[in-house]
């Protein structure tokens, strides 16, 4: 498990931040929307997966951005995606530009000039814990923030534990655990600000609830009141 923060001055107010944003890099498990095109459009379906029975199962599909499973090209465990009439193509380890040159470049064989569109196939993450709404969503963006990613899920329950959030994290090698506090504002430079795909968040409880005390402190005051009325009233009980 690894701090999501080390040690440093925090952000003051009003100051001017430039954006943390790593280049992402496509990885197996990923979903890419990829299009190809050519100028008079003759041979635009020999490539691209869709169609109108393909429009129509993503009408039952709840999730804006699992159309994408069925329209776009899933990467699989060796890094791979099938294209039609192409066929495999290397695109782990790469950057979207990237794989919009790669694939450019094979489909120069087929068709001159082609329009290559590459992007991401949505952003899904998956919220657990202590979150109004918790469960697994998709994001039609190329860039999402844990703060956003929050929202999405209906922000958090007011006793959830915000200094020790842990997002788990898919890496080329495996997964990591990353123990992130959304209190602190250095968040906002860390590599963790930005949510990417098939990020898992999970925020635990604060210590009070899993006591059974109250969140706040007139629930808590109110919840020992309580308490040591019903002993008083179990030792009466008794002694009479």
């Amino acid at each position: 498990m690894q701090e999501s923060n080390e040690e440093s001055p925090a952000v003051p107010n009003d100051s001017l931040l430039s954006f943390p944003y790593k280049t992402y890099v496509v990885q197996p498990g990923d979903n890419l929307d990829i299009k190809i095109k050519s100028l008079d459009g003759t041979t635009d379906d020999m490539f691209n997966i869709g169609g109108m029975a393909t429009q129509a199962a993503g009408q039952l599909i709840s999730n804006a951005s699992d159309i994408f499973y069925l329209t776009g090209f899933n990467v699989d465990a060796n890094g791979m995606i099938e294209v039609p009439v192409i066929g495999r193509i290397s695109v782990a380890g790469k950057t979207l530009a990237e794989v919009r040159r790669v694939v450019e470049e094979s489909a120069q064989v087929y068709i001159k000039d082609p329009y290559i569109s590459v992007k991401l196939g949505g952003i899904r993450f998956t919220a657990l814990g202590e979150f109004r709404a918790p469960g697994r969503y998709g994001v039609l963006q190329n860039r999402l923030t844990i703060y956003e990613a929050i929202a999405s899920a209906g922000d958090l329950q007011i006793e959830a534990n915000r200094k020790e959030a842990l997002l788990i994290r898919q890496y080329p090698e495996g997964q990591r655990i990353h123990k992130i506090d959304l209190t602190n504002r250095d968040l906002i430079n860390s590599e963790f600000y930005y949510i990417q795909p098939g990020d898992q968040l999970y925020v635990a409880p604060l210590k009070v609830r899993e006591l059974g005390t109250g969140i706040t402190t007139f629930q808590t005051i109110s919840a020992v009141a309580a308490t040591i009325t019903a002993v008083f009233l179990i030792l009466n009980f008794f002694t009479k």
